[in-house]
This record gives C-alpha cells, sequence and structure tokens, in this order.
C-alpha cells in the first residue's frame, strides 16, 4: 500500500507538497505559501526528508518550488527530477526569492546550488523508473506526474493545468490512464468559468486602449513566469498590426530575463511560435516596444504621459509592483489590471475585494485609479477539471487540492456524480490516505 501525506495545499491554495509513503518514498513538489503578513511552508519533519528517494517537481512557481532548497539544507540525498525548462526557470525564481526576503529565507543561495546539482532532467512522455511526465499546459516546462506504485496501482498528479491552448502553448494531455488521482482546483467552483482566448484578450485591450486614450498609465501585476510571457506575446502581436497603441511597454522584476529563457527553450512551445523565433528575424520575444527602466526610483518609467507597465509579484505581496502602485494608485487615469489569481490574505486580494486604500512603505495610498480583473489564467476553470476528471481512464480514488476549500468541494461534488464509484477526496494539511 501507498499512504499520501498532504503537507500543504489542501484546502488552500500555496505550499504544494505531497509526500507518498512507501519502501521508497516520492516527495510531489516542495512549496511555499505567501502571504502578506507571514509564509507558510509544507508540513515536513526532517525525518521524512532524510528518507526521501526522490522529489518531482511540477513547474516553476513558488508556491510549488519555493521550499524545495530547505530539503538540500537538511541533507536530503534525493534527486529532484524535472524538465530542463523548470530547472532553467528556478535558478532566477529562487535567486529572486533569495534576494527579496533578504536573509529571511529558510535556506541560502549555497542549498540551491546543492538543490540544481541533484537535478535530473526528464524529457516529456520519457518513461524513467516508473516514472513518466506528460505537458501540463500551464506554463513553460509545467509537467503532470504518473508513478507506477507498488500493488500494480498507478498514481496521476496534475500539479497546475491548462487543458486549453494559450498563444504559447499547447493545453494538457488528457485521457491519461490511472488508478489514483492528485487534481488541482484553483478555479474549481461552478461559478468559474474562463472566457475564451479571444474573448479574454479582447477585454484585456479593451481595457488598455481606455486608460490609454485618457492619458493614463496600465500596471499589471504579473507572475515573472507564465502570465508575464503570455501578455507580453500578445501586447506585441496586437501592436505591430495596429490593434493597440504603441506605447512603451515597460518590464521590471524577473520577467525580461524569463523571456530570455522561454526564447532558449522554444522546442517547448508550440510549433508556430518555435517556427516564428527560430526560422524567422520576427522574433516576438525581442521586441522593440519592450522597455527597461533606467533609473533606481524608475522616475523615467513614471515621466513617460502614456505607458503599459508589466511588474513583479503577481498578487501584490513584494517587488518593484509596489513602487509603481504607490505613485499610481491616486490618479484615476491610470489602471491596475489584475490578470491572475489573489490569494486569501494577499493585497491583490483585498484591492479585487474593493479595498480603496492601502498601507504600503507605513504609507496610507488611496485607491483612485481604476481596478479590473480580467482572467487571462493558466488555469483550467470547472468545466475544464471536469472534463480532466471524467477522462482519466479507470480511476478509482480522486484527491482534490489546491484551492480554497469550498472550491475544492464544489469540484468534489460534481466529480462524484462523474464517477460514481470512485472514492471523491477532499483532504486537510496533515491528513494521510491509504490508496
Amino acid at each position: 500500500m501507498t499512504t499520501i501525506h498532504f503537507l500543504g495545499a489542501a484546502g488552500e491554495v500555496g505550499r504544494s507538497s505531497f509526500l507518498l509513503e512507501q519502501k521508497k518514498p516520492v516527495l510531489l513538489d516542495c512549496g511555499v505559501k505567501l502571504a502578506e503578513d507571514e509564509e507558510e511552508y509544507p508540513v515536513l519533519d526532517a525525518r521524512d526528508i532524510q528518507r526521501l528517494d526522490t522529489i518531482v517537481l511540477s513547474h516553476a512557481h513558488l508556491d510549488h518550488c519555493g521550499f524545495l532548497p530547505y530539503l538540500y539544507r537538511q541533507k536530503t540525498r534525493a534527486k529532484a527530477v524535472m524538465t530542463k525548462p523548470t530547472r532553467d526557470l528556478i535558478q532566477v525564481l529562487l535567486a529572486d526569492y533569495l534576494r527579496i526576503n533578504q536573509g529571511a529565507s529558510p535556506y541560502e543561495q549555497k542549498d540551491v546550488l546543492e538543490l540544481l546539482k541533484n537535478t535530473r532532467i526528464t524529457e516529456f512522455n520519457e518513461v524513467s523508473n516508473g516514472m513518466t511526465l506528460y505537458p501540463a499546459g500551464h506554463i513553460l516546462g509545467a509537467a503532470m506526474t504518473r508513478l507506477e506504485l507498488p500493488g500494480k496501482k498507478t498514481l496521476l498528479y496534475t500539479g497546475d493545468i491548462n487543458l486549453r491552448e494559450t498563444r504559447l502553448l499547447d493545453g494538457a494531455q488528457t485521457g491519461i490512464p490511472a488508478d489514483a488521482l492528485i487534481i488541482e482546483s484553483t478555479y474549481g467552483a461552478k461559478t468559474d468559468k474562463h472566457l475564451s482566448l479571444k474573448a479574454s484578450t479582447a477585454q484585456l485591450m479593451k481595457t488598455i486602449q481606455k486608460t490609454l486614450d485618457r492619458n493614463g498609465k496600465v500596471l499589471i501585476p504579473t507572475f515573472a513566469i507564465g502570465r508575464g510571457q503570455e501578455l507580453l506575446f500578445t501586447l506585441e502581436n496586437y501592436m505591430r498590426s495596429g490593434l493597440l497603441e504603441t506605447v512603451p511597454i515597460y518590464l521590471d522584476g524577473m520577467v525580461n530575463k524569463v523571456l530570455r529563457i522561454y526564447r532558449h527553450n522554444a522546442l517547448y512551445l508550440k510549433r508556430e511560435v518555435q517556427h516564428r523565433i527560430l526560422t524567422s528575424d520576427d522574433d516576438p520575444f525581442k521586441s522593440e516596444h519592450y522597455k527597461i527602466p533606467q533609473t533606481k526610483d524608475r522616475s523615467d518609467v513614471l515621466s513617460e504621459e502614456k505607458a503599459i507597465i508589466l511588474a513583479t509579484s503577481g498578487m501584490l505581496n513584494g517587488g518593484p509592483v509596489l513602487h509603481y502602485l504607490k505613485h499610481l494608485a491616486p490618479h484615476p487615469e491610470n489602471t491596475l489590471l489584475i490578470v491572475g489569481y489573489q490569494a486569501k490574505g494577499t493585497r491583490g486580494r483585498e484591492l479585487v475585494d474593493g479595498a480603496r486604500e492601502l498601507t504600503l512603505d507605513d504609507h496610507v495610498v488611496p485607491i483612485h485609479m481604476e481596478i479590473t480583473e480580467t482572467k487571462f489564467s493558466g488555469h483550467s476553470d470547472h468545466q475544464e477539471l471536469l472534463q480532466f476528471i471524467r477522462q482519466t481512464q479507470g480511476v478509482k480514488d480522486v484527491f482534490i487540492v489546491h484551492g480554497e476549500k469550498e472550491k475544492a468541494e464544489e469540484l468534489a461534488q460534481a466529480a462524484q456524480r462523474v464517477h460514481k464509484n470512485a472514492s471523491i477526496h477532499v483532504p486537510s494539511v496533515g491528513e494521510q490516505i491509504k490508496i
């Protein structure tokens, strides 16, 4: 038998980590839960860390990888399995995390280097030691993991998935057989229904152009990996085709570094994007519209009459986006454009819920700028998650994780109607379930 220990991301979004307790223990992801006041980490003890045989990393977002180096600080000898793009991306992501935390992190750069030294690169659809990674469609290099377990059972862990193709990536692979399924539920509620890519893009461009028409600036808080690159690719296409006014697009934070990694891993992008990068001079990742701030206080950006600014972090928990927010928020001609998920306890969630002032650097900042939310998500919505569950052949146990508890429970109820004879679980942090 295999026992699954739910160490995080159970009834919550953040700190994804699931321990498969068996002869050779396997850990699926090891992230942090970012919040305005205090971070939370997976409920892992030193004994578990020492016994790990393999760690599998689904993708390079902090809520899935941010705690991984701590395991090497605790002297684990486990190999960390991931795709090449994920390995490339975590190098810049974890370095940035350490820089922002300024010594408050649970590990140091030497622990990150130890993780990288113990990384084993695996390609999609390559079977190795009873493990296969499949494209998850979420961000560059994001993978679902299928594991062969004792007793001739199989388990599929989705990580974060997106069934729809985006401008840069194909959608997640479906129809993978498994006895047990661990699936995310970020947008698991019935009311979570994403617009089509065409409709969400049209809404996005309409909001941006409306702001530019009133000589305002558009501030887009973005995750450095995933949404940032999708947005830039889209903005560049619209400006080049004349469908959006040409203004500077400023990249602040890690977005520009990550853009280069996307380009260097072009073989993991959609075929038409590969073709555009590799066989023509029309490289969307090297646009003349992209600008980098040249002054430490960002005065060159703020002095622009009109501009689009993409800055980290995506939930406004830190990073350069707060500097822009402080200066732009009091002015009604500007717009804050929220494009990604905003977790409970974050500044982004406060603004989406209607906050009209925020405390930044001990100053109360009035929010007079327009706040607009346009889902430009890298996650599947309720119906797509249900479709994935329906198409998982032979599933007997479904574990719904990585979602606020109410959303996970709504998805569970729908999943039970789809798989009447399967056991559907909505676990809590710390729970252990045998399969």
